[in-house]
């Protein structure tokens, strides 16, 4: 009787799970993908694969990274995007232990992904194939931060974590707070072989355009400007050979030098800064608005992503 009965619950925990599997998405409803993603706690069961685009994509058997190692520490943990592709979390891990070596405790690490990849609800139009991930510019003093010390969203109480800002006001250079530890980190995650692009302010780029030698430059064609990014990097891994569904994003071949700096990285802190000139104002004619279509991950339905992630929703 005990074997019957335990049999009956077995069945019915797997059919409410299917249920709830086969709920969590239903295409009538209109329910945004970062709505859905953002909800996932937990991977797919499944083999590792990176889906899609960097801004347009999802991920199967994501990997967790632990809020708290050795050599890092994640900051604002309750987000839950603390997950990506085994190659990111290694790499991850690694970048830490070589920040040790230059002189930091180790470092403080910002979001990577969901779950299972996707769209995240806010903050991000990329991370969305678990191989990227927000390196801190503040050399940790301790990697035992609490929950509430580690909390730089406002969604989630009291800011307590204070982030490093190394870009002066008029975004034209680096700041007092810059070091050459920090160019030294950022150089490590380049020259990594994994490494796709290295997302940095513009006011970066130029500093390390300006103070690296003669000899070793072609580490820097991978760091690109990038407005925003005064706090933290943005590192972008290759997509793995486990990933055949995966699309990378070239490496710009338009440059004629091997560091990428040149005049249009001087725009970035030169003619883009300008004010700009105030539109004169015209009479109203009547225009035919042309239908809108979604371009942006804050409003991609699940149906705007790859196929294969209709299915990672669908996955236990």
């Amino acid at each position: 009787m005990f074997k019957i009965t335990k049999y009956i619950v077995c069945i019915a925990l797997t059919l409410t799970s299917l249920l709830s599997s086969s709920a969590a998405h239903d295409k009538d409803k209109k329910v945004l993908a970062k709505k859905i993603f953002g909800n996932f706690t937990s991977p797919t069961a499944t083999k590792v694969e990176s889906i899609g685009k960097y801004n347009k994509g999802c991920l199967n058997g994501g990997v967790e990274l632990p809020v708290k190692g050795k050599t890092w520490q994640i900051i604002n943990s309750k987000r839950g995007r603390n997950w990506g592709h085994p190659e990111l979390i290694s790499f991850t891990k690694s970048l830490s232990v070589e920040a040790q070596k230059i002189g930091w405790n180790g470092l403080y690490i910002g979001d990577l992904g969901n779950p299972r990849g996707g769209p995240t609800p806010y903050g991000h139009v990329s991370h969305q194939v678990g191989l990227e991930v927000d390196i801190k510019m503040k050399p940790p003093g301790r990697l035992q931060l609490s929950l509430e010390e580690s909390n730089n969203d406002h969604r989630y109480g009291k800011k307590l974590f204070k982030e490093l800002d190394v870009v002066t006001k008029d975004r034209k250079n680096v700041n007092k707070n810059w070091t050459k530890e920090h160019m030294a980190i950022i150089k490590a995650a380049a020259k990594n072989t994994k490494v796709n692009k290295i997302f940095v302010n513009p006011a970066i780029k130029v500093w390390l355009c300006e103070n690296e030698g003669p000899s070793d430059r072609k580490w820097l064609m991978k760091v690109r400007p990038e407005k925003g990014h005064r706090e933290h990097f943005h590192v972008r891994l290759k997509c793995p050979i486990d990933s055949p569904n995966c699309v990378n994003t070239p490496l710009w071949n338009k440059y004629k030098n091997i560091d990428g700096c040149d005049k249009q990285l001087m725009w970035w802190v030169t003619d883009r800064l300008k004010p700009k000139p105030k539109k004169k104002k015209t009479k109203k004619t009547v225009t035919i608005r042309k239908k809108y279509k979604c371009r942006h991950a804050s409003c991609y339905l699940p149906e705007d992503l790859p196929k294969q992630c209709i299915r990672t929703i669908h996955l236990e």
